[in-house]
């Protein structure tokens, strides 16, 4: 089980963690627990959960935003929020409401106290009951945008009112495919809340909006890109090949105020189709590879810091 303890910068839930580890240690040896920050357990998911039956991780509760929510319900069964920082609660728990995560308070005697055995065995009891929550929500939970995937196209270079934009968009409207539109960004990317049933999201972009270190989580959400040719080298588009995500080129001459040909963007549809069933998830090492583990040190059961 995997669960966020977050403070205002990650020092106090840092040290609640590690007293917690502890104390859960000597009441009950038989159960696995660590502690650890966000980003290490992020990093090394895998070892983790193969490991340990119980991760408290610690770290601050800015984290929580509209472009993280998806890989944190991937990885987080519960948050539990300090006291300190209570009045952020509506606003994180609105950010993650169409997930089935826990987001609660902390109890203020379990945070305030940190007394050990004690704290440690009423933490543990609220956990037994969340982990149940959590899993009522995962099998009750409506089906949203989060769990239902239509088709998500990346538009790169091209302007959302020019030509090309139109034409492209009149193709896929003659083929009986219902069309939404909007500017790409990574806060909007998982969250997305349609007015209308819809068949394809088209996200318009460029070039300056991609960056490498987000390339995993967009592979996980886009299903093909549609890109204007330029006639300068783009070295962006090899990171989508590097992900195998389906590539459309459109040429500045023949398609500029012309309809796209529409055996052409048919074929390129049923690739985006076929590699959305036969794909989950591909992972790219030089753009989501771990970075070297950091040694975790305490001075005086207080300090605690990572070099």
């Amino acid at each position: 089980m995997f669960v966020y303890i977050c403070c205002s910068g990650g020092m106090s839930s840092s040290l609640f963690c590690i007293k917690m580890v502890t104390a859960l240690e000597a009441t009950y040896p038989a159960l696995k627990v660590r502690s650890a920050h966000l980003d290490t357990v992020m990093a090394r998911e895998t070892i983790y959960r193969e490991k340990y039956d119980l991760i408290l991780i610690y770290g601050g509760i800015e984290i929580i935003r509209p472009e993280n929510a998806f890989d944190l319900n991937q990885l987080i069964d519960v948050i539990l929020i300090a006291p300190q920082v209570a009045y952020l609660l509506p606003l994180k728990q609105e950010i993650l409401k169409d997930y089935p995560i826990i987001i609660k308070l902390i109890d203020k005697k379990i945070f305030g106290t940190v007394t050990g055995a004690q704290a440690a065995g009423d933490l543990l009891d609220e956990l037994v009951a969340l982990d149940l929550e959590r899993s009522y929500l995962s099998a009750t939970l409506i089906e949203t945008k989060n769990a239902d995937k239509n088709i998500e196209l990346l538009l790169n270079g091209l302007d959302r009112k020019g030509d090309c934009a139109k034409q492209l968009i009149q193709s896929f409207e003659e083929m009986g495919l219902r069309v939404v539109q909007e500017k790409y960004g990574s806060d909007t990317l998982y969250q997305f809340h349609p007015k209308a049933d819809y068949d394809i999201r088209l996200l318009f972009g460029y070039n300056h909006m991609l960056a490498a270190e987000d390339m995993g989580k967009l592979s996980r959400r886009i299903d093909g890109l549609i890109y204007l040719e330029s006639p300068l080298e783009n070295p962006k588009i090899n990171w989508f090949q590097d992900y195998q995500i389906p590539l459309f080129k459109l040429s500045r001459d023949s398609n500029y105020g012309q309809a796209v040909e529409l055996s052409d963007i048919q074929d390129f549809l049923l690739t985006v189709a076929q590699r959305s069933e036969a794909i989950s998830e591909t992972y790219v090492a030089k753009f989501e590879a771990a970075p070297p583990e950091k040694r975790r040190h305490h001075f005086l059961g207080i300090l605690s810091w990572e070099t």
